[in-house]
């Protein structure tokens, strides 16, 4: 079951005002077979390039996710929003996800079963979710020196044993954020960005090559369950509402498209 703490369970598609930064949390357990119609043809193709069910699961619901909650506010058909995936430097279909006018910007994180989108009107945003997986052995050290600063890993390795596979990735969801939210993702190490302990409210210290960055970042912990750590980060203005919902119905229902689209499945 999805964590609701703080999730509100939505019977609809709220209104995204510019004041606020909306972030729908979902489950891959919740995708439906005809979640598919809403995707375009670049899209479809996509989904066949994923070798494993988990990461088609992940993909779809993403694109459900940003196409249900953008036509709301643009008042359209799901399957009809102008979403571009073209990337800048190949002009292939997987870049970063926006809209021709980018009246609206969004950012699209999962790991294990969680999925998390977030939206603004407008203002750059990034969000990321990991997955604390214990199944497996994590050399948090070499991690550590390939992604943490020396203040971050002397924070980290103060905290015990059990705690150090937390610590880790919240430090890491924070940076994942804040590049997000600048758009240039993983092409600026993570060791060039230095943001505040795990036990301290989020905050990036430092960005290399833009120090403006500094007093334009607001960032934000997204309270999830045991098994995950996720972070919020936005560009340019600071004070948003941060509403939180959870995507249960919305996928299940599709508030009022479900019968179209499993029409189109026919």
């Amino acid at each position: 079951m999805l964590a609701v703490m703080e999730w509100e369970m939505a019977d609809s598609v709220p209104h995204l005002t510019k004041h606020a930064c909306q972030v729908w949390l979902a489950d891959i357990r919740d995708l439906q077979p005809w979640h598919i119609q809403l995707l375009n043809p670049e899209e479809k193709e996509r989904v066949q390039s994923f070798r494993k069910e988990q990461d088609r699961a992940h993909f779809i619901i993403g694109c459900v996710l940003s196409r249900f909650v953008l036509a709301a506010q643009l008042n359209m058909a799901p399957h009809e929003v102008p979403i571009d995936r073209t990337c800048p430097a190949c002009r292939k279909a997987h870049g970063r996800p926006q809209l021709p006018d980018r009246s609206f910007q969004w950012s699209i994180s999962h790991s294990g079963e969680r999925v998390l989108v977030a939206f603004t009107a407008g203002t750059p945003v990034g969000v990321d979710v990991e997955w604390l997986d214990d199944s497996y052995a994590l050399d948090i050290r070499q991690m550590a020196n390939e992604v943490l600063a020396e203040e971050e890993k002397y924070h980290l390795f103060q905290a015990s044993p059990q705690e150090q596979r937390r610590v880790f990735y919240t430090y890491w969801t924070r940076k994942e954020a804040i590049l997000k939210a600048t758009g240039k993702g993983l092409q600026i190490s993570p060791l060039h960005v230095i943001v505040s302990a795990p036990h301290q409210t989020p905050r990036l210290l430092y960005l290399k090559g833009d120090p403006g960055c500094l007093n334009r970042a607001a960032m934000y912990p997204l309270e999830m369950d045991n098994g995950y750590v996720a972070s919020l980060a936005l560009l340019g203005e600071a004070g948003k509402q941060i509403e939180r919902y959870d995507a249960r119905m919305l996928l299940r229902k599709g508030f009022g498209w479900k019968d179209d689209y499993r029409k189109m499945e026919q």
